[in-house]
């Protein structure tokens, strides 16, 4: 998902970024935000029914001359096909799961690293967390409170953009460090310039996973 190389690479932006900032940046990037065993099953059940509905029509339009025990066996192979799908091929699986399930996912997540990783118990509570799942193609920005007060909801649009467009064209890294970069202007931008009063609590790591 991310090199050794992105990561320092996102890890200089995220100090750049801080250099400057009364708060904290933690960039984050999973693979997805849930293992969503339902694209197997759906891809399964799929895959079958249309091999199945496909015997049907060609049966009717023209008659096999191979017998029903052997053409039966192309329903459990297309259902195998299907479940493959689901499982590793990202646009059928995004098909499969839907739009509300994924975003629903992507909130939950988000709000468990921000709360599991500590971004929520800094001392100042100044953490921000951008937090990306590449699967779902989907972006959260989750501030605490002491920036949530000065800095609107509205704000981190440019950020999710900017890591959205980057990681459409496979570029996570570049993506993280846009996105970090306007996050950082949204914060300089409300009044959130100068020194950490408690230093680097969480570190400039990016934090990655990959939703199982």
């Amino acid at each position: 998902m991310m090199t050794s190389e992105d990561s320092e690479k996102v890890r200089a932006a995220v100090a750049k970024a801080e250099a400057g900032l009364t708060a904290e940046i933690v960039p984050c990037v999973y693979a997805q935000s849930s293992p969503y065993p339902e694209s197997v099953w759906g891809g399964a059940a799929v895959g079958m029914a249309f091999a199945v509905a496909a015997l049907l029509l060609a049966d009717r339009l023209h008659p096999f001359w191979m017998p029903l025990s052997r053409l039966i066996l192309w329903v459990p192979a297309a259902g195998l096909l299907g479940a493959a799908l689901g499982r590793w091929c990202g646009p059928v699986k995004r098909g499969l799961i839907g739009k509300e399930r994924m975003e629903a996912s992507v909130a939950r997540r988000a709000k468990e690293v921000f709360f599991d990783r500590g971004i929520s118990r800094t001392a100042g509570r100044d953490g921000v967390l951008i937090f990306a799942s590449l699967l779902e193609r989907r972006v959260v920005v989750l501030a605490d409170e002491a920036v949530r007060a000065r800095v609107p909801a509205a704000a981190w649009d440019a950020a999710v953009a900017a890591m959205t467009s980057h990681a459409a064209e496979g570029r996570t890294a570049d993506g993280l460090c846009a996105a970090v970069e306007k996050t950082a202007e949204a914060m300089r931008a409300a009044g959130l310039s100068g020194k950490p009063s408690f230093g680097n609590e969480l570190g400039d790591d990016p934090l990655t996973g990959d939703g199982h």
